[in-house]
């Protein structure tokens, strides 16, 4: 388990208030189910200081990491339905851990206030420059050729990445061997050092210095739009695999029993907060896109998200015990 909180804009000093002071503004708590230095946690420390810049309070990020996001959702559940305590639930937490987990401890949409998405993550096909494949077309007539023998990395089972592959692997016609790793690091360790793995579907911004330096060859985005750090690179669909999706998002939820008011104020600062010159800029800078939302067209995104990687979890014959 791990455990981790990180204050943002206040000292210890500035909260040793006299005891006649007025007493100190409770801390907006960001809760994150993912360790500090990743993608996730990044993403969450951009939207952490842009809402201390809006709110000209204390902000909180706390990881909760491991397992899926459940430790972190089953976290928010049990917070004050105030609107002083929030996740930044990733896909897994919004859409796939429903299909993934048999006794799942929440449902998202019945035990979340929806307030808006924060951003998108693009995920990025790239394969080994030693593959000798330049584009994805070529990488199809390969993995024809070979059933089988070529593999991909991901971050774990039922990830978003790995998932991104099962979709592949369905809509190219090919078998390719996906090997799971416990998190990204190692798996992206493995695939730059050429120690067996063909190709990776991660987030872009964990590839973007392996590609400078031309190690790996990155071939589609994922996402329904090219990356704004690689703008070259074409979509899936671009690249031939027409309807090709399946991206790594961020939406900001609370508790179920969070006011409709309270919900929509948190929005509408939330979305003041992101589109903010500084707040763009950061969130491209680790390869995320900025992609704030109202609460309805969060709840109506993941309620279309859930049947999709379903189908996705099926189809890839994953299931895991717990969650519940």
């Amino acid at each position: 388990m791990l455990y981790r909180r990180t204050a943002l804009g206040a000292s210890i000093a500035s909260l040793a208030l006299p005891a006649l002071a007025q007493a100190p503004r409770r801390p907006l708590v960001l809760i994150v189910g993912a360790p500090p230095g990743g993608t996730a946690d990044a993403v969450c420390r951009v939207l952490a200081e842009a809402l201390r810049g809006e709110l000209g309070g204390v902000v909180v990020v706390e990881n909760r990491g491991g397992g899926s996001g459940l430790e972190a959702a089953d976290r928010l559940v049990r917070a004050e339905p105030d609107g002083q305590t929030l996740l930044m639930a990733n896909t897994s937490v919004l859409a796939i851990n429903p299909s993934l987990y048999p006794r799942l401890s929440y449902d998202p949409l019945r035990d979340f206030a929806f307030v808006g998405k924060v951003a998108t993550v693009p995920i990025l096909l790239a394969v080994r420059r030693e593959l000798g494949v330049r584009n994805v077309a070529e990488l199809i007539v390969l993995a024809r050729s070979r059933p089988g023998a070529l593999n991909f990395g991901s971050a774990g089972t039922a990830t978003a990445m790995h998932l991104a592959g099962v979709l592949f692997n369905q809509m190219a016609g090919t078998e390719i061997t996906h090997v799971p790793f416990r998190g990204s690091a190692p798996a992206v360790t493995n695939f730059i050092g050429g120690q067996g793995l063909d190709m990776m579907f991660e987030p872009a911004a964990t590839l973007l210095e392996h590609i400078a330096r031309g190690t790996i060859v990155p071939l589609a985005v994922a996402d329904g739009e090219r990356a704004t750090a690689l703008p070259d690179v074409p979509t899936m669909s671009e690249a031939g695999l027409t309807g090709y999706l399946a991206s790594q998002y961020f939406g900001l939820v609370a508790p179920a029993a969070t006011p409709d008011a309270t919900v929509h104020r948190l929005s509408a600062t939330m979305a003041r907060a992101l589109a903010t010159p500084a707040a763009i800029e950061r969130l491209r800078s680790i390869g995320a896109q900025p992609a704030a939302s109202s609460p309805e067209e969060l709840r109506r995104f993941v309620e279309e998200e859930i049947p999709r990687w379903r189908e996705l979890v099926r189809i890839s014959g994953a299931q895991l015990d717990g969650g519940g």
